[in-house]
């Protein structure tokens, strides 16, 4: 039994498998979120925030482990794609929704992890530092050296989920104030710290011959080829990809436009 999904270089097989490890981090994961939102439902936070969040949750378990996790370990770009849409722009944007009050009020007022997250969450230290995440973790030679090894795999995952956090706390979480930093600010960040993907994305759409050996090289799973495999992995990151930013950005400017800043309010008794 692996503790982490890698490549393991075997014929795919449907037989079931369980790895320690992801639901460890999903454990963790679900009893942090529940203690956050559990406090953001008692300080005003909404229902549908609350159900985005453990849909999240939910989210991240399901591309870890199997059958998708092996899979995106070792067999398909494409399923590798996917994670990275769920880990790094989907499921980060949901989980703060529903603890942004929590985290905002947790933040200390002063001392050294304010700072941290204070110069962390900066916005262009943030989409620096997503960017860096998303190029380092798509270059081929770290793709094939890593993932074959379950805490290189473990590396990756973790990797993206982070850095999407990163990305997503300047834009969602109302702490450590910036004046400055209006909705329509936060809408050219969100789409100028994104561009880097779907420029990786476009490489993978137009390059004619496969990128990463682990894929190239992987046992047999389906009808169609490795090359096509990468292609169908940059049109995932690529249209999903832009679908949760263009949403979100759309969601973030009709709400501007109607007078709605998307500050989150002072306390205020639980919404259904």
């Amino acid at each position: 039994m692996q503790w982490w999904c890698s490549a393991s270089g075997k014929p795919w097989t449907w037989e079931p498998q369980f790895y320690p490890g992801v639901w460890l981090l999903a454990a963790i994961l679900a009893v942090t979120f529940h203690r956050l939102s559990q406090r953001g439902r008692a300080m005003g936070e909404s229902r549908l925030a609350f159900w985005g969040g453990w849909t999240a949750v939910g989210l991240v378990w399901q591309v870890l482990d199997w059958p998708l996790g092996p899979l995106a370990a070792g067999y398909l770009a494409s399923a590798h794609a996917v994670q990275f849409v769920v880990l790094a722009l989907l499921a980060p944007p949901l989980l703060l929704l529903a603890a942004r009050r929590p985290l905002a009020a947790g933040l200390p007022a002063r001392g050294a992890a304010r700072g941290v997250v204070q110069f962390v969450t900066q916005p262009l230290i943030a989409g620096v530092l997503f960017n860096l995440v998303a190029i380092a973790t798509h270059v081929p030679v770290v793709v094939d050296t890593l993932m074959p090894t379950q805490v290189g795999a473990f590396v990756i995952d973790v990797a993206w989920l982070v850095g999407g956090l990163i990305l997503w706390w300047p834009i969602v979480v109302p702490e450590p104030v910036r004046p400055w930093f209006s909705v329509p600010v936060r809408m050219l960040y969100l789409f100028l710290s994104t561009l880097v993907h779907t420029g990786i994305a476009m490489v993978m759409l137009v390059r004619d011959f496969p990128m990463y050996g682990i894929y190239e090289l992987a046992p047999p799973w389906s009808a169609w080829s490795p090359l096509e495999d990468q292609h169908l992995a940059g049109g995932v990151m690529e249209l999903a990809g832009a679908v949760v930013i263009f949403g979100i950005i759309t969601v973030m400017f009709f709400r501007w436009s109607g007078g709605s800043s998307g500050e989150v309010p002072p306390s205020a008794p639980p919404r259904d």
